[in-house]
């Protein structure tokens, strides 16, 4: 809660009267920046609110902003009203002191003693509270407890330095939702956090229409209802004619002008029962679900090009544009989503050739289907002859430079010296029956790897095994490892398991809950990998048990080349740090980008800067050497 200040002071001098109004005034600026008074309620801030009320005993606590003439609880528990006058604020007091503001006794302090907090509801007598900090460092809030009993001990140190711990969280808590704010446009301000991020996580941004996730959905939804009623499905693949040099010439404003204009008339031309998608970059997807006779399609797709052909105005200026359109149909041209929408990539392609026009998939378009299921043949043939092996990048403590463990990568094995990469059989990945036994032969390869590593000896600390969706869709992916594990006699701690954001959004989430709690529990660590690139958020990391947070490569890429990519890598490291992750960062190349981590709190690092993934019988040497190393 906020807690009660002294009324306007009187006979103040002019200077310290200004001082006053300048900091309220800078105050006041660094709280309008997260766009948080009067917001909704927010999980993670209530959460904060209701673990400190519970650690500290109190019958209430709060997350209280010191506004220019009221304080605002963003967050409370054991209070009523959702803001107070200032004059009787507590935290305004809180927000003027270094240090944690501590009040044995409201009654007798002559500051508090009259203060309708104290003689009325809810009846202060004990009040504790600590500044938070804006990332200018302007105090712009307090985290708080109190009670109406009074405690002549005040608070403990511990106590003390968990309060400021809980703070610090809160200050993280607060830069995330300006970042997330921030990329994600405003998205949905006063609705729950659950719901915005579903909606994030299913619509584009800039067009609002469905994403490529939602869109596959909806595609596997209209095959079945076709299968059930006997009727067809089309599916449309559109392409925005010559926009990168739109986007070049007239400018990036243009571009999103002329994506915002095509998603409208897409949406305008089709019927309101069917499908209109932004896939990504300049491409949108059109799902025309139970027809019968082609004729319709054709009078829609005619319709489309129409449409799409007309200038656009932006700004007083006729842009030109054109579109050009592929099409697929169930069942005719395939009986699987996966076939149809290659089939309908395709026909784009050749519609591309010409630009402005449409095609139809034909037989004779299927060069590149079949690369793609010779890509899944070969990915067969490896699992069908076990040659799916593992190879391993090291992890490096990046304040001692002492190895702490691996991330085992899959590789498959052929005929030539250098086995081949994963994207020799990309679409293996996509396809859950083949993802499902790449991630089994992965694991035992792995399990046996470290079992021949504990036996000799050889100090490797753990070894981080990947998992996709498809693990956790039959519900026994977590006994399954356990049990492996067990048979070969390892401690669990030795295995880390890597799972990413969108498996914690796709289907099947709550599979993926109990299996991780499972693993927890047995000692198995649990790495979120790619965090901050999709819709997991700070729910997540509540939600499910997570001990290692992996910055994503994306952004150590960006690591003093883009601000925004510099900004997030600091609050996904502040972030582990306040909760007490391990932060890891992926894909460091660069000194630069090793001491950029290593300043900021980053724990562990991997990259190439270190060491490539390598073969299991170079392990033992990898050891060796980053043995030595540390040791020099």
């Amino acid at each position: 809660m906020n807690c009660p200040v002294d009324s306007p002071v009187r006979d103040v001098p002019h200077e310290q009267d200004t001082s006053l109004r300048s900091r309220a005034e800078k105050r006041s600026n660094a709280i309008a920046e997260y766009d948080i008074l009067d917001s909704g309620p927010e999980l993670e801030f209530d959460s904060i609110v209701m673990l400190v009320a519970q650690i500290f005993g109190t019958q209430s606590a709060a997350i209280s902003f010191v506004d220019t003439d009221r304080q605002w609880f963003k967050a409370r528990c054991g209070i009523k009203p959702s803001e107070t006058p200032i004059s009787a604020s507590f935290c305004a007091h809180t927000i003027e002191v270094d240090d944690i503001l501590v009040i044995k006794d409201a009654r007798a302090d002559p500051r508090f003693a009259t203060n309708p907090l104290v003689t009325t509801e809810p009846f202060v007598r004990f009040y504790a509270g600590v500044r938070i900090f804006s990332s200018d460092r302007i105090p712009i809030a307090a985290l708080c407890v109190f009670d109406p009993q009074a405690r002549p001990e005040g608070l403990t140190n511990l106590e003390r330095r968990t309060l400021k711990v809980l703070a610090s969280q809160v200050e993280v808590l607060l830069e995330m939702r300006r970042l997330v704010m921030e990329r994600n446009g405003q998205v949905i301000a006063q609705s729950a956090l659950s719901k915005r991020l579903r909606h994030v996580a299913e619509h584009d941004e800039l067009t609002g229409l469905p994403n490529r996730g939602l869109f596959q959905k909806r595609l596997a939804d209209a095959i079945r209802k076709a299968d059930q009623d006997e009727s067809r499905v089309a599916l449309m693949m559109v392409d925005v004619d010559h926009f990168k040099q739109i986007n070049d010439s007239l400018g990036h404003d243009v571009g999103d002008a002329l994506l915002r204009s095509f998603a409208r008339r897409l949406r305008s031309t089709v019927r309101k029962s069917d499908t209109v998608a932004r896939l990504g970059g300049d491409e949108f997807g059109i799902l025309l679900g139970e027809f019968s006779r082609e004729e319709e399609v054709t009078e829609i797709v005619q319709s489309l090009i129409n449409r799409l052909h007309e200038p656009i105005t932006h700004r007083g200026r006729l842009v030109e544009c054109r579109a050009s359109i592929g099409i697929a149909i169930y069942p005719d041209h395939s009986d699987t989503a996966e076939g149809l929408t290659k089939c309908s990539d395709l026909a784009l392609g050749e519609a591309k050739q010409s630009r402005g026009c449409a095609e139809t998939f034909r037989r004779d378009m299927t060069e590149e289907f079949e690369l793609e299921t010779q890509k899944l043949s070969v990915a067969r043939r490896a699992l069908a002859e076990e040659n799916v092996i593992a190879h391993y990048q090291p992890k490096i403590d990046l304040n001692s430079g002492t190895l702490v463990g691996f991330e085992a990568l899959a590789r498959c094995r052929s005929s030539e010296r250098t086995p081949m990469l994963p994207e020799s059989f990309l679409p293996a990945f996509e396809n859950r029956e083949l993802a499902v036994e790449i991630s089994r032969q992965m694991v035992a390869r792995v399990l046996d790897d470290v079992c021949g590593w504990v036996s000799r000896g050889i100090k490797f600390g753990h070894v981080a095994i990947n998992t996709g969706a498809a693990d956790f869709l039959s519900d026994d992916f977590a006994e399954s490892l356990l049990a492996q594990i067990e048979r070969r006699g390892l401690n669990p701690s030795v295995i880390e398991v890597e799972i990413t954001e969108g498996v914690f959004l796709g289907r099947g989430s709550h599979h993926v809950a109990r299996a991780l709690s499972l693993l927890s529990q047995a000692g198995v660590r649990i790495a979120l990998d790619d965090f901050g690139t999709g819709y997991a958020s700070l729910t997540h990391l509540r939600e499910f048990r997570v001990d290692v947070l992996k910055v994503d490569r994306t952004f150590v890429a960006g690591i003093g080349k883009n601000p925004d990519d510099t900004a997030i890598v600091r609050a996904l490291i502040g972030l582990g740090n306040s909760l007490g992750i391990e932060t890891v960062g992926e894909g460091i190349e660069t000194n630069e980008q090793a001491a950029f981590m290593r300043t900021h709190g980053c724990d562990v690092g991997q990259g190439y800067l270190f060491s490539p993934a390598e073969p299991r019988a170079r392990v033992p040497l990898l050891v060796s050497q980053f043995a030595k190393r540390a040791a020099a």
